[in-house]
């Protein structure tokens, strides 16, 4: 039996995981969840039972030290993948290129607190965390969710130059990546920053008829055709996921460290 822990596993990419990797019975599915009520819920609505949920929250290291322990109790002491989805990003910033934060110093500070905290300081934690499990298990694979907004090229080629702190949180989680794989390398353990590509993670939000929002949405899609012309719009979670997975499995020790998309190469969209 393999098995999976999905940390910041509430919704969309985190839950879609979830979703289809208990779809296979020889799977065990641990999903790291800050409402365990909520998601519970959703899984039993959709009737998903091959799912065991373990309240924690990623800022939260001692909380991530004993949502490991109960996790052990689960799978026998071992994990063989852990996947770290919990990302931020802010909706009063994420429109902002750097001099719009003129006279907003503060607005600043504390969204970039927050990203770091949450995209860089939170995957630090859990995988700290759940270190020992992973080197019980077989795989011995970890990743973060990254994003291609990280990615310097894109950002010159589309001419993206919002979204500041969470790119430059995003980056940060890249660097960890490597850091890790390069200190752990001679244990076996593979590490790698995955992007996603561009997700509609909000099909079923009221948000997708808000008028400043699609406005901003039609602004980057127009940015992100000039890197990418055929890009026709954000995949589904569904797709991502079944594309992230491909690439997951996969990963060698060759590999670790890198940051790849979704198609395991590093084309974004």
């Amino acid at each position: 039996m393999t098995s999976y822990v999905i940390a910041g596993a509430s919704r969309g990419l985190g839950y879609e995981f979830l979703r289809q990797l208990s779809s296979d019975t020889s799977n065990k599915v641990i999903g790291i969840v800050r409402n365990k009520e909520a998601v519970q819920s959703q899984l039993s609505a959709d009737t998903i039972t091959d799912v065991r949920l373990v309240t924690a929250d990623l800022t939260d290291p001692e909380a991530l030290v004993a949502a490991a322990k109960a996790t052990a109790e689960l799978t026998g002491g071992a994990v063989d993948y852990l996947i770290v989805n919990g990302a931020f990003v802010s909706e009063d910033t994420r429109a902002l290129s750097p001099t719009d934060f003129i006279g907003k110093e503060k607005l600043f500070k504390d969204d970039l607190t927050k990203s770091f905290m949450t995209n860089v300081a939170g995957p630090l934690y859990a995988i700290n965390a759940f270190l020992p499990l992973v080197r019980a298990g077989t795989a011995k694979k970890v990743v973060i969710i990254s994003s291609g907004m990280a990615d310097t090229e894109l950002m010159e080629i589309a001419g993206v130059s919002q979204a500041v702190t969470y790119s430059a949180s995003k980056s940060a989680a890249n660097v960890l990546a490597t850091k890790y794989a390069i200190e752990l390398k001679s244990e076996g353990i593979a590490f790698l920053a995955l992007s996603p590509g561009l997700v509609n993670t909000r099909a079923n939000s009221s948000e997708d008829l808000n008028p400043e929002k699609l406005a901003e949405f039609q602004i980057m899609s127009q940015q992100f055709r000039a890197y990418e012309p055929n890009f026709k719009g954000p995949i589904s979670p569904e797709q991502s996921v079944k594309m992230q997975l491909k690439v997951i499995r996969g990963l060698t020790l060759a590999d670790s460290g890198k940051f790849l998309s979704h198609h395991g190469d590093k084309r974004w969209l």
